[in-house]
C-alpha cells in the first residue's frame, strides 16, 4: 500500500496539478513566451491532456451524471422586467447574520480547510475568527416579489447545495413571493471545506472509484454535519431576513480599491472601486450596507490551516464600530487578484507582521475606506432579476478526472454530446443606472468590462470577437458590475483566445481549474441571450 501511495503521489503531483494553491500565481506575469516556446508548451499540454484523459477513462462514471437536470430548486427571478419604478415604489430590506461554525472540538483536527489541495491531510489546526452567513432580502414594492442575497463565509458551494438551501425555504418562498435566492461565497481560502476538493486525496483517488462502481457513497473534503448545519443556518437566516423587512431608501457610493489590489494576469483589467449600497430604514433602525470588492480572500495563504473570515471579517468590525451598520460583503470579478498589503493599505503596518496580523490590518483599512464614502446617489426603487440554466462543457481532463473521483459535487450531466456542468447564469438591474452579471465561477474581469487581449497579444494569436458584458447592455445606459461565485463554483472563466497550457508561466495556474477553453464563449453567448430574454 505504501508503494501504491508513493506512486499515486507522484502521479497526482503531475496530472492533478490543481493541487497547487489556486491563488498562488507566477511571480512574473510580464514574461511572454516566444512562438517556439508556445508551440512546445501547446504540444506538452496535449500530451498531458492525453495522459490524464486516458486515466480518467478508467474511472467509472457516477450514475448521477446520467440524470438530466430538473427545475427543482431553480428560481427564475422576476417574471417581468420594468423599465422604471412602479407608482409609489419604495425599497424594503431585511437583514440577518448568524454563525455557521460548530464547536471548536468538532472542527479542529477533524474538518478540512478549503483553498488548496494537499497530499497531506489539510485539517484545521485553530480557529481565529467566526464564520457566518449574512442575508439581505430586498423588494421594490412593485408586487413582483422579494429577491434574497445570501453571502457565506466559505471557499465555494456547488449548485446542488444551493438548490437544497432554496428547497428548505420553498414554503416561505411561496407564501412571501420570493422570486430568487442568490447564494454567494466570499471565497475564503481559510474556511472549512464546503466544496469537497480539499479532502483526503488518496481516499478520493483510490477508494471513491470503487464506491462509484458498486453504488457506495463517495467521500471528499466536505463534512456532512457541517454542511447540514450550514444549510440550516442559511434557512434560518433567509427566514429572519424576510421577516425583518422594513421600508427605506438605498444609496450608492464608491471608494477607490486600486491600491489594495494586485492583478496577476494580463490584460490587468479590474473594477477599481469598492461599491457600497447603503440602506437607510425610514423607521430610524440600523442601516444595512452591501459592499462588493474584487480582492481575493487569501490573507492567511491558500495552504493555511487556521480558520479565518479573512479581511471582510475585520472590515465588518470597523464598520460596526464606526457606523453601527449591518454589513454584507460579496465578490466581484476577482479571478486573478490578490491582496496588496503595505504601509498604505494595512493599519499599523510593520514589516515583521505575521500573515494574520497583516490580514487584520488590511481589513481594518478597507473598513475605514468604505466608511469614508460620502459622495452618494440615491438608487431608484427598481429591482429586476433574471436567471437561466446553462450547460458548460467539461473539456479539461483534470477536472473530469477530479469529478469522477468525487472531489467536487457540481451538477454534472452526461449525454451523447459530451459531459457538461449544468449551472445558472444571472442578470440583475438595480435602480435605473446599475446592473450586475451574476456569474457561477471566477470571471476574467475583461470579459465584463472590456479590454480582452487581441491578435498576437493573446496566446492563440487570434482576436476575441465577443463584446464585453458592459457593451452588451450599453443601450440601457447602465454601469455593469459583477457578482462572482454566485450559486455555483465552476472554476476560472478565461477568454478562449487567451486560454493557454496550464504549465505556461503566464497561466498563473488559472487553466488548471477551468472547465475548458470554450467556457468563456459559452457564457458570453448565454449572457447575450439572457439580456435579450430580459427585454
Amino acid at each position: 500500500m505504501k508503494k501504491t501511495k508513493k506512486l499515486l503521489a507522484v502521479l497526482l503531483a503531475i496530472v492533478l496539478a490543481f493541487a497547487i494553491p489556486v491563488s498562488a500565481f507566477a511571480a512574473d506575469g510580464e514574461k511572454t513566451a516566444s512562438k517556439a516556446q508556445k508551440a512546445l508548451l501547446n504540444l506538452s499540454q496535449k500530451a498531458i491532456d492525453c495522459a490524464v484523459g486516458t486515466l480518467a477513462s478508467f474511472y467509472p462514471t457516477p450514475k448521477a451524471w446520467k440524470n438530466p437536470d430538473t427545475d427543482t430548486g431553480f428560481m427564475k427571478g422576476t417574471e417581468e422586467f420594468l423599465s422604471a419604478p412602479a407608482e409609489n415604489a419604495v425599497f424594503s430590506l431585511g437583514y440577518d447574520a448568524r454563525s455557521i461554525l460548530t464547536d471548536a472540538d468538532s472542527v479542529i483536527g477533524k474538518m478540512y480547510v478549503g483553498g488548496s489541495i494537499s497530499l497531506k491531510k489539510k485539517l484545521a489546526t485553530a480557529i481565529e475568527d467566526d464564520l457566518k452567513v449574512r442575508t439581505a432580502a430586498v423588494s421594490d414594492s412593485s408586487g413582483r416579489g422579494i429577491s434574497v442575497l445570501v453571502s457565506v463565509d466559505a471557499y465555494g458551494l456547488s449548485l446542488p447545495d444551493v438548490r437544497e438551501i432554496r428547497q428548505s425555504v420553498a414554503g416561505l418562498a411561496k407564501e412571501k413571493n420570493i422570486n430568487s435566492i442568490t447564494v454567494t461565497v466570499l471565497h475564503q481560502h481559510s474556511a472549512v471545506d464546503t466544496l469537497g476538493m480539499n479532502g483526503n486525496i488518496f481516499e478520493m483517488a483510490l477508494v471513491n472509484p470503487a464506491k462509484v462502481l458498486f453504488g457506495g457513497q463517495t467521500n471528499n473534503g466536505k463534512n456532512d454535519a457541517y454542511m447540514q448545519n450550514l444549510k440550516l443556518k442559511c434557512k434560518e437566516s433567509i427566514e429572519a431576513a424576510v421577516g425583518s423587512m422594513t421600508e427605506g431608501k438605498l444609496y450608492y457610493g464608491t471608494a477607490d480599491q486600486s491600491a489594495y489590489l494586485i492583478d496577476k494576469r494580463a490584460p490587468y483589467v479590474s473594477d477599481s472601486s469598492f461599491n457600497r449600497f447603503r440602506f437607510v430604514p425610514s423607521d430610524g433602525s440600523k442601516e444595512t450596507w452591501l459592499v462588493s470588492t474584487e480582492i481575493h480572500c487569501v490573507g492567511n495563504g491558500a495552504a493555511g490551516t487556521v480558520i479565518t473570515g479573512d479581511y471582510p471579517y475585520y472590515a465588518e468590525q470597523v464598520i460596526h464600530e464606526t457606523a453601527g451598520a449591518n454589513v454584507l460583503f460579496f465578490m466581484g470579478a476577482q479571478q486573478s487578484t490578490s491582496q496588496n498589503r503595505n504601509e498604505a493599505t494595512v493599519e499599523n503596518y510593520r514589516e515583521d507582521m505575521t500573515r494574520l496580523e497583516a490580514m487584520k490590518g488590511f481589513g481594518e483599512s478597507i473598513g475605514k475606506s468604505v466608511c469614508a464614502i460620502t459622495d452618494e446617489t440615491e438608487v431608484a426603487p427598481l429591482l429586476n432579476v433574471r436567471y437561466k440554466k446553462i450547460l458548460l462543457p467539461i473539456s479539461n481532463p483534470i477536472l473530469l478526472l477530479a469529478g469522477k473521483a468525487g472531489m467536487f459535487e457540481s451538477l454534472v450531466v452526461k449525454n451523447k454530446e459530451g459531459v457538461f456542468v449544468s449551472t445558472e447564469l444571472g442578470y440583475i438591474e438595480l435602480g435605473t443606472d446599475l446592473a450586475f452579471a451574476v456569474i457561477p465561477g471566477e470571471l476574467a474581469p475583461e470579459l465584463a468590462y472590456g479590454g480582452c487581449l487581441q491578435g498576437d497579444a493573446s496566446w492563440s494569436g487570434e482576436d476575441w470577437n465577443y463584446p464585453s458584458m458592459q457593451e452588451m447592455i450599453a443601450d440601457s445606459g447602465r454601469t455593469l458590475r459583477v457578482l462572482d461565485l454566485a450559486n455555483d463554483q465552476v472554476g476560472y472563466i478565461i477568454p478562449d483566445n487567451n486560454f493557454m497550457p496550464m504549465i505556461a508561466e503566464e497561466s498563473n495556474s488559472l487553466e488548471l481549474v477551468s472547465l475548458g477553453k470554450k467556457t468563456a464563449s459559452c457564457i458570453m453567448g448565454e449572457f447575450a441571450a439572457l439580456i435579450e430574454e430580459s427585454r
